[in-house]
């Protein structure tokens, strides 16, 4: 017998970045939730099916990382008026994916204003937007100057100010970044 637990609600969500141009990123996220088959019924109907299948694609200008195009898909969605949200999705042209984001993006779509789907997976999308304006612009062969938007500072525990991460950062210490990379990268 097995006794391993078994899903009843699977979400699944990718975000892709490219680069598109001399100064801008396409950033394209998928929300895609699953329900497997012999899961819970809900009014007496089977479950099992793909519930919300959305996508999201904005275009960012960088460096100051400002949305200038935003659209959206929703290939399936468990009611007809769920579409309804995927026009609004216009409001995020002219934010700053740099400062207020999040809390922008909830002002506009949080709760009732919007879709708590399409929500989370802008909210997903933002960080991929500064990690990917890093290395399609600036590249990986050097760390950040001192006097660029070290944006990532406080966001985890590696790069926590004053640990090592950010002392070897702020010392411009290159190789001592490397030692510290789990991915090593040769000389």
């Amino acid at each position: 017998m097995n006794d391993a637990p078994m899903p009843v609600h699977v979400r699944t969500i990718r975000c892709e970045a490219a680069r598109i141009g001399d100064d801008h990123l396409e950033v394209t996220g998928r929300l895609a939730d699953e329900r497997p088959p012999g899961g819970p019924r809900w009014f007496g109907v089977d479950q099992s099916a793909l519930i919300h299948d959305m996508t999201v694609t904005i275009s960012v200008r960088y460096p100051d990382l400002v949305v200038t195009a935003a659209r959206g898909t929703m290939t399936s969605h468990p009611y007809t008026i769920c579409t309804d949200a995927v026009p609004p999705l216009g409001e995020l042209v002219g934010l700053s994916v740099a400062r207020g984001f999040t809390r922008a993006v909830n002002e506009r779509f949080g709760r009732q204003r919007g879709c708590a789907h399409l929500t989370a997976l802008i909210h997903a999308m933002a960080p991929v937007v500064r990690q990917a304006a890093g290395v399609a612009f600036r590249g990986e062969s050097a760390p950040p100057r001192a006097d660029a938007d070290h944006w990532f500072v406080n966001t985890c525990q590696a790069w926590r100010e004053g640990g090592p991460l950010h002392a070897r950062l702020e010392a411009n210490d290159l190789e001592g970044l490397k030692a510290l990379s789990a991915r090593r990268r040769p000389a």
